[in-house]
């Protein structure tokens, strides 16, 4: 649900607040967002992309808005954002109330730059709080220009008769009179107690993480900061990467302080993807992932790089994770079973005994996959087999290792048990003892040909059957609600699935009636890491 207070901004008035703007900002940012028609508005009549361009928006609806359109997201809270990142224009219309907050925030985030605010005038007009009297004074301070405009919302998406305030607010800095003013000839001593306290933190844990990202930062900053103030001392002789040759030229700079803002942004940025990156580390997280899924995943990190890396936003990554645990789940065993079903269940071939018919939920063309499965399997090259060496001795090949690691992944997700033999380990002992027939991993009996089949038998049922039960619920063959409901409750045609499906019938479903499919045990510690 939108909040009461979301008015977008009308085109007309976004293209006032546009033409306010001042030179070529590089970095932007529309606080409270909504669907973002200020940044529209700026890029249509700047021709900015939007590479650049952030936002902080609360509402998911909106936010799924902006990410359509490529904006960058970085918050999901204006008032609480404290990120290191440096801004050159804020064109925000925050909420009508409280909106006084929202722009001393703004002022207060912005080091050199401009602001173009709208906010109810009732704001400027009638300053009865202490925050409105201290927005007034530090617009008076700062020179604001002040333009009213009523009935600006009369035709808008929103309507609202209230009269509204424009404000333009330009803050302009020197960062070498700021940085230069203590700057003194006597070289001060190299500090050992500098590095002692920035002792990298070596856990995985939520609160380590924003630990070590936020001391990451802050040295990056003391480092920038620090050569930026004697730039003109050492700037000929220590660059930060390609900085000096990029930037200087016959002893002198041109806008230190644009450099200084685009130097730490690009820092920031770079650290703040290698730590989001670095969430996916989280044991919980990526053991529970197929390859497929783990690159879904790291593509959705990366695009959401942006997001600031704070406790809050890791945990609500984590509960998303959550949320979505047997969506995920679901579709890891859906490519699974139809590796040793459809994918290789060739007419005429004995991959087509890997299947058993059974009629399904609504249909007579459903099939479950039985004890034994004989798949093909790929990998080698250049004279080298899946299974074989270039001499053709035995040998796993890595590719192929990496290949059936989704198997016993999908699996797992049916005991919970944190340790377990894999294919790809059960193989390499097996192949080091020449050994090729009857090998055991955790979930299977192994036998593999140099053709490049491999021979799986499921060593536990109870695996076997949930694993059918959760990718022909998947697939549509059974009920969601199959297993939670009571034999003697279905209707016949209900009864006659079971009796089909089970291989002890109606005895087999009433022995697991109740039971999870999957188990629960991995989302407990990402819970406790969310709380």
């Amino acid at each position: 649900m939108l909040d009461n207070q979301f008015y977008p901004t009308p085109r007309s008035l976004a293209r006032k607040m546009v033409d306010k703007v001042k030179g070529n900002p590089e970095y932007v940012l529309e606080p409270s967002a909504g669907k973002g028609d200020l940044i529209d508005a700026y890029s249509d009549y700047h021709y900015r992309q939007l590479s650049r361009v952030s936002a902080i928006e609360s509402d998911p609806d909106l936010q799924a808005t902006l990410r359509g359109k490529g904006v960058r997201l970085i918050s999901g809270d204006f008032l609480s954002f404290y990120g290191p990142d440096k801004f050159d224009l804020i064109l925000m219309n925050p909420p009508f109330t409280g909106g006084d907050k929202h722009l001393l925030h703004a002022i207060e985030l912005v080091y050199s730059g401009q602001i173009v605010c709208l906010l109810n005038a009732e704001t400027i007009r009638n300053p009865h709080t202490r925050t409105r009297q201290e927005l007034v004074a530090k617009l008076e301070e700062l020179d604001a220009e002040i333009e009213y405009h009523q009935g600006a919302f009369e035709n808008a998406e929103r309507k609202t008769t209230v009269e509204v305030a424009l404000i333009n607010i330009v803050i302009e800095r020197d960062i070498e009179a700021e940085l230069f003013a203590d700057c003194t000839d006597e070289a001060k001593e190299y500090d050992r107690k500098l590095e002692d306290q920035h002792e990298v933190a070596t856990g995985r844990h939520i609160e380590e993480l924003v630990a070590e990202y936020n001391q990451v930062v802050s040295i990056a900053m003391e480092t920038i900061v620090g050569y930026y103030r004697n730039y003109r001392k050492v700037g000929h002789y220590i660059g930060l990467n390609k900085e000096p040759s990029q930037y200087s030229y016959s002893g002198r700079t041109s806008n230190l302080t644009g450099i200084m803002c685009e130097t730490v942004n690009e820092t920031v940025r770079t650290i703040r993807k290698d730590f989001w990156m670095r969430t996916l580390d989280l044991k919980e997280v990526k053991s529970r992932m197929t390859k497929k899924r783990l690159q879904e995943f790291e593509h959705a990190v990366q695009y959401n790089t942006a997001m600031d890396f704070t406790e809050a936003n890791i945990r609500a990554f984590l509960l998303s994770l959550i949320a979505g645990y047997n969506d995920t789940l679901t579709n890891a065993v859906l490519e699974v079973f139809d590796r040793f079903t459809v994918r290789h269940c060739y007419d005429g071939a004995v991959f087509t005994d890997n299947i058993h018919y059974f009629n399904g939920w609504k249909t007579n063309k459903a099939f479950r996959v039985g004890k034994k499965v004989i798949i093909p399997v790929y990998g080698g090259g250049y004279g080298a087999g899946p299974f074989t060496g270039y001499s053709g001795q035995w040998e796993l090949h890595y590719g192929t290792a990496d290949d059936l690691r989704d198997i016993d992944v999908v699996m797992n997700y049916f005991d919970g048990c944190p340790h377990f033999t894999s294919i790809g380990d059960a193989l390499r002992q097996a192949f080091a003892q020449g050994k090729s027939r009857n090998i055991k991993s955790t979930y299977f009996t192994i036998s593999v040909f140099k053709k490049g089949t491999m021979h799986l038998t499921f060593n536990d049922e109870n695996i076997l059957r949930r694993f059918n039960v959760a990718a022909c619920i998947g697939k549509g063959w059974l009920p969601m609600d199959y297993g939670q409901r009571a034999y003697t409750d279905m209707d016949a045609t209900e009864q006659e699935v079971v009796d089909t499906f089970e291989i002890g019938g109606a005895s087999t479903y009433a022995d697991n009636f109740g039971r999870n499919i999957f188990e629960q045990t991995w989302t407990q510690p990402l819970l406790l890491q969310a709380a």
